[in-house]
């Protein structure tokens, strides 16, 4: 599913005195040999949560790609979503809430770390919420307690989003009073504004994921704190974009994921054909960001011989090949390792920091690529358009759904397009923008009803959420669009996860955590349990 890459931090003094890099060390028992935070450098301990945020983050949504049809999965959800898969992201996230608790005690009594602590606790909020929404629950109250509390209980995931909103509302207030910046921020530069911005769209983000079960986080009026949120500073344009970039680093490791699969040596994964006929096929107008999103690395005939795809023939297989050298794998296809690694489809300039299509048809790994300076597309101003597009439409918040959906599509491939200063003729053009968007309005404008509606909005989010798949796994359990999403070939009643198991290790070693089952629903998702596959 994912390759997990063992590294040190790169904040030096953290990674010493904090943990070393191995994965095994639970995170919540007391080391004497490590350093206390609260005698740490604040600036060390900011720029420690920041790091761990987007690397937990990023592990998310590599855990995600495969269930989510952006990467092929070539197993059954049960191998791919097993009870191993957080292990990492679990130790990691209990670290940051370690050093994240020593920032708060250190803020109260310390005005100069108001922006620290406001910065903190945005960050901390989204980690734990996008927990949530994984697992369920996790112990939060009683966590890195270890003397008080050796075996943590698990809190509610309704009172952990309420906390978060909580927090939300008390970071604003933090770091509208600080006087004081913060040297190392990795995302908006000490930019209050930007700030803000990012902390009312977050806030806007979990009221409307969790709109199916608003009165379970004591929301009485969700549409009047939605249209409040509208009428603040939000995520409105692509220089508010919360994102995390990545370098051209080798050592130690700094590139961006999808980079590191598609372009050091051979492509391991597989695209997902049914991503790459959505782009591709499903409408009359070809999707303008196909080029940027995928790098195609060979023009060979994927029938041609040696036996490169199985499925040639095979009635129960969707797609097989979807054409034109976009060459990739069917949901649920086992059939892999067929010497094809260089001649496979692979992620392309955008997020990823690869390679535009130009038709090259080479190894990714022999390209003049952008060396993997991507970014991680954490919470943009298209996705807080589509946000509000489904509220408006479901909920009859503020705003002309239909105008919100061409503001988000258009956001989307703006951002597309003006990444990696590409200059090509086969760039995609204004005129290829205008068609496309306007076949997705009228068949808005044409839907039926409002189900047919939502669906294309949320198809469209699907489509756009290409590099942060946390966002469309969200989006599909909520809504259950896109309605035509690729079922497993050889499984037409799977059981899709509608969350991820505890991590194994944890587990193991805290007595009051029992394994959970993949089909458990989170408390925002009250859909029906067939609801999806």
């Amino acid at each position: 599913m994912k390759n997990i890459y063992k590294y040190c931090s790169l904040s030096l003094l953290i990674s010493v005195f904090f943990y070393s890099c191995e994965v095994t060390d639970f995170d919540l028992q007391d080391n004497p040999n490590r350093l206390n935070p609260e005698s740490a450098n604040p600036e060390f301990l900011i720029n420690e949560v920041q790091y761990l945020f987007q690397d937990i983050m990023q592990d998310f949504i590599l855990n995600t790609d495969d269930v989510m049809r952006y990467e092929a999965m070539t197993d059954t959800y049960g191998d791919v979503v097993d009870t191993d898969v957080l292990d990492i992201e679990w130790t990691r996230y209990y670290r940051a809430l370690t050093i994240s608790r020593a920032i708060d005690n250190l803020a109260a009594t310390d005005e100069k770390l108001l922006f620290h602590n406001g910065i903190n606790k945005l960050l901390m909020g989204y980690l734990t919420a996008t927990f949530v929404d994984y697992t369920g629950k996790i112990p939060y109250s009683e966590a890195t307690q270890p003397n008080e509390f050796p075996n943590p209980n698990l809190d509610e995931g309704n009172t952990l989003y309420s906390m978060v909103l909580d927090n939300i509302d008390q970071a604003i207030v933090d770091i509208n009073a600080a006087t004081f910046g913060v040297d190392s921020d990795l995302f908006y530069d000490s930019d209050k504004a930007k700030w803000i911005a990012f902390a009312n769209s977050l806030k806007l983000r979990l009221l409307i994921q969790t709109r199916l079960a608003s009165g379970e986080i004591g929301v009485t009026n969700l549409n009047a704190e939605i249209n409040s949120l509208l009428g603040m500073d939000i995520i409105d344009s692509e220089a508010e974009d919360f994102v995390y970039n990545f370098s051209a680093v080798e050592e130690p490791e700094s590139r961006h994921p999808y980079f590191q699969r598609g372009y050091v040596s051979g492509f391991s994964q597989y695209i997902g054909n049914y991503f790459m006929w959505m782009l591709k096929d499903s409408k009359a107008n070809i999707d303008p960001r196909i080029r940027y999103y995928l790098y195609r690395q060979s023009d060979v005939d994927p029938f041609s011989g040696p036996p490169y795809l199985a499925c040639q023939g095979d009635p129960d297989v969707d797609y097989c090949y979807v054409g034109d050298q976009y060459w990739g794998l069917d949901h649920g296809e086992t059939r892999t390792g067929r010497g094809d690694n260089l001649l496979r489809t692979v992620y392309g300039i955008y997020p990823a920091g690869g390679t535009f299509d130009e038709d090259q048809f080479e190894g990714a790994p022999s390209t003049a690529s952008l060396g993997g300076t991507g970014f991680l597309p954490l919470l943009t101003s298209s996705y807080i358009k589509f946000l509000s597009a489904e509220a408006a439409l479901v909920l009859g918040t503020n705003g002309n759904p239909a105008v919100l959906l061409e503001e988000a599509i258009r956001a989307s491939i703006g951002k597309v397009l003006n990444y990696g200063g590409v200059s090509s003729s086969f760039a995609s053009s204004s005129s290829d923008v205008d068609a496309y968007v306007a076949e997705v309005i009228n068949n808005y404008n044409n839907a039926a009803d409002n189900d047919e509606r939502l669906d294309i909005i949320m198809t469209e989010y699907y489509l756009a959420s290409f590099g942060n798949s946390i966002e469309s796994y969200n989006a599909y359990r909520r809504t259950g669009y896109p309605s035509n999403m690729q079922i497993p070939i050889d499984n037409d009643n799977p059981t899709f996860p509608r969350s991820f198991p505890y991590s194994e290790n944890a587990v193991d070693v805290n007595t009051s955590l029992i394994q959970k089952s993949n089909s458990d629903k989170v408390f925002w998702d009250t859909n029906p349990d067939s609801f999806i596959k």
